[in-house]
């Protein structure tokens, strides 16, 4: 393997790596500070991916003066390479073929996370999951059976919307990208965890009923965790759709989902440093088994190791160390003597 080869490895892990952190930070608001089991993630997942497969091609085939022949899911991958030509000449086409998308997916997910989250109000904890799961399997089977949508079975291509620049540049701004995403999206989910909102989501956590009986709205604070969650997970599917060129409805199933509560579990629940270590070992893993799959002889389909590996990890780390690499840690607070002598001084400057 030479020097271009490893480094676009580490390009495409830094990438994938950087959208998972997405992925696993929005679960960490939703699963680890509120503690809601959030298994319509991939559903919310699939949302910003989708909306790339379906708006991105025939929106650029539109502003590039392409007529369009045919059915969408036999000529989507043919239209995106045409698309993409355009994009090579004109840079303003690739960012609104890229912002589009993102503009309609997130609030859309937004929006379907607070109806989700009312759900949550009425059911206990175990029914709510199935119905979660029931939701993300809803959205994966209606875009794999309305074919105009992402291409069904066939999938959809995806226009390249850094057709502008040469490899490895190309794929060195996919990842500064998807980097500068992650960065912001792990930012607003630290600094929701140490304000009074963050507070008030640990309180419901821990204590749904306390929380209401001090007057605190129940319902309102699920609905913002939920919709920030949603959204910050769509953005992260829209960010996957350009990084994998194509869009398939069969790559959101609810394996997704347990996955990304692996990360956040094996990380540390309710740290904000746990999707951040959690998706780390995942890869590291996970590459492992890839590339290890292929020389080893097992009497079972090698597809299934890495399943395998990272169900006996999960299992591991609840029997050995049920809060992660990075357990919760109390958050910092002022104590009551500081907070009098700062009152004190104030009223009383000559103390000081």
């Amino acid at each position: 393997m030479d020097t271009s080869e490893v480094l676009a490895f580490l390009i495409s892990l830094g990438t994938l790596y950087s959208i998972y952190v997405i992925l696993s930070t929005s679960m960490e608001l939703v699963y680890g500070e509120l503690g809601l089991p959030d298994f319509a993630k991939a559903a919310f997942f699939a949302i910003g991916a989708f909306a790339v497969g379906a708006l991105t091609t025939r929106l650029g085939a539109a502003l590039s003066g392409i007529a369009w022949e045919g059915e969408f899911k036999l000529h989507s991958y043919y239209y995106a390479t045409l698309v993409s030509a355009k994009v090579a000449a004109n840079p303003l086409l690739g960012l609104t073929l890229f912002l589009v998308p993102l503009t309609v997916a997130v609030p859309l997910a937004m929006f379907l996370g607070v109806i989700a989250s009312y759900p949550a109000l009425r059911l206990r904890e175990d029914y709510l999951a199935i119905t979660l799961i029931a939701f993300s399997e809803i959205i994966r089977v209606i875009a794999r059976n309305y074919e105009p949508l992402v291409g069904g079975t066939f999938g959809a291509g995806v226009v390249d919307v850094f057709a502008w620049l040469r490899s490895p540049l190309r794929e060195l701004s996919m990842m500064l990208l998807s980097a500068t995403f992650a960065a912001g999206a792990w930012l607003l989910e630290h600094r929701l965890s140490t304000s009074p909102f963050g507070r008030l989501l640990r309180a419901i956590r821990d204590d749904e009923v306390a929380a209401a009986a001090y007057g605190k709205d129940v319902a309102r604070a699920r609905a913002w965790a939920m919709a920030l969650g949603s959204g910050m997970a769509a953005a992260a599917g829209v960010l996957y759709a350009f990084y994998m060129g194509s869009v398939n409805s069969d790559d959101f199933t609810v394996s997704r989902t347990f996955l990304v509560v692996l990360m956040v579990n094996v990380g540390g629940r309710g740290n904000p440093k746990g999707p951040l270590l959690g998706t780390a070992v995942y890869l590291a893993f996970d590459r492992t088994v890839l590339f290890a799959k292929r020389l080893l002889l097992v009497p079972f389909d090698v597809n299934y190791l890495s399943y395998i590996v990272l169900g006996a990890l999960l299992v591991l780390f609840v029997m050995r160390k049920p809060g992660g690499l990075a357990p919760e840690r109390p958050p910092l607070t002022v104590n009551q003597k500081e907070v009098k002598e700062a009152i004190g001084k104030r009223s009383n400057p000559e103390r000081a």
